[in-house]
C-alpha cells in the first residue's frame, strides 16, 4: 500500500474516518467543507478507491479505508504528540481534541464533571466521547485512537490503570414496589424478571461477584440483556423488571425521574473500583498529562 501522501491529507482522512461525517470533520479541522471534499478527492485519486461512500448518517468507510486507518492512526497520533511537546502544553490557548471512552452511564454521570474540570465550555479544548468496549479498549489506547478510558473493571494489557473512586451496587426497582428498611426482599428478586447490561460495558467482574453473593436468589442468565445503562430506568418503570446497578452513578441518573427507586440488596454489596485507563507513556506528553490530571481532579471527590 502506497502511504507516501501529504500528512495534512492523512490527518483529514483520519478525522473523516472518526466522525463519519464531512461537515463535522470540516468543523473539527476548522476547514471549509469544500476543502475537506477536495482533500478526499486527492486521496481517492492516490489510492484509486472511493474510501468513503455516502450513507444516511454521513459517510461509511470502504474496506481499504479501514485498512489505511489501522496503519496510520497510531503513527500520526505519535507525530502529533511529539510535535506538540516541543513547547509546553497550554490549556488556555490549546485547541487540542481529547478522546475518552465511556459507557453511556459514564457520559451521563461523569462527563459533566470532566467538562467542568477541563474548562472545555469556555476554551478551545475539545472533548469527544466514544463508546467504551472493554474487549477493544486496550488496542484503542495502544493505537492512540483514544486518550483515556473509564471503566468499572480492570483490563488485561500493557496499559496504565488506577482507581478513581469506589462504588457499590444496589437494586433499581419499580417505584411502587414495597420495601422494608429500604432493602429489596429476596422474594421480590426471585419473583421479578431481571434486566442486565451486557459484558461489553465492563461490568462483567462485578456482575459475577453479585451473582455469586446472590447465589440461589439471582439467575446466572437475566431475562433481558441490553447494551446501554440509560435504557434501564424506563424498562424497570414500565415493564416491572429489576436491575443491579452502581449506586453512585444511578442515584444521579434517576434524580428527577419518576417510576423507579434505588434499594439496598438483601446481601452484602461488593465494592468496585472505577478505573482510569490510559497509555503507559501518556504522562510523557504534557497534553496527555494535563488531561489525565483534569479527569482525576474532576472525579476525586466523589
Amino acid at each position: 500500500m502506497n502511504l507516501h501522501v501529504d500528512l495534512n491529507l492523512l490527518r483529514t482522512f483520519v478525522v473523516v474516518y472518526r466522525t463519519r461525517n464531512i461537515t463535522r470533520a470540516a468543523e473539527t479541522l476548522r476547514l471549509s467543507q469544500p476543502a475537506v471534499s477536495h482533500a478526499l478527492k486527492r486521496l481517492r485519486d492516490h489510492f484509486d478507491d472511493p474510501l468513503f461512500v455516502r450513507s444516511r448518517a454521513g459517510v461509511t468507510p470502504t474496506r481499504l479505508a479501514t485498512s489505511i486507518y489501522a496503519e496510520i492512526n497510531g503513527p500520526l497520533s505519535q507525530i502529533a504528540a511529539s510535535t506538540e511537546d516541543r513547547t509546553q502544553f497550554d490549556p488556555a490557548t490549546s485547541t487540542r481534541r481529547f478522546r475518552i471512552a465511556l459507557t453511556d452511564l459514564g457520559e451521563a454521570g461523569l462527563l459533566p464533571r470532566i467538562l467542568q474540570a477541563t474548562g472545555s465550555a469556555g476554551s478551545g479544548i475539545q472533548i469527544e466521547t466514544v463508546p467504551l468496549d472493554i474487549e477493544t479498549v486496550v488496542q484503542d489506547l495502544l493505537s492512540h485512537d483514544v486518550d483515556a478510558a473509564i471503566g468499572s473493571s480492570p483490563v488485561r494489557g500493557p496499559v496504565a490503570q488506577e482507581v478513581l473512586f469506589y462504588d457499590r451496587y444496589g437494586c433499581l426497582v419499580p417505584e411502587d414496589l414495597e420495601a422494608r428498611d429500604g432493602t429489596v426482599s429476596v422474594e421480590d428478586l426471585r419473583r421479578l424478571p431481571e434486566v442486565r447490561v451486557g459484558p461489553s460495558a465492563g461490568h462483567r467482574t462485578i456482575t459475577e461477584a453479585v451473582t455469586t453473593l446472590g447465589a440461589g436468589i439471582l439467575s446466572d442468565v437475566p431475562h433481558v440483556e441490553v447494551n446501554r445503562f440509560t435504557s434501564l430506568p424506563r424498562i424497570v418503570a414500565q415493564c416491572g423488571f429489576f436491575a443491579i446497578v452502581p449506586v453512585d452513578a444511578f442515584s444521579r441518573l434517576i434524580t428527577g425521574l419518576e417510576g423507579t427507586r434505588l434499594l439496598e440488596l438483601p446481601f452484602p454489596s461488593p465494592r468496585t473500583g472505577v478505573h482510569l485507563i490510559s497509555h503507559r507513556d501518556a504522562e510523557l506528553s504534557s497534553a496527555h498529562a494535563w488531561f489525565l490530571e483534569a479527569v482525576r481532579t474532576a472525579l476525586a471527590d466523589r
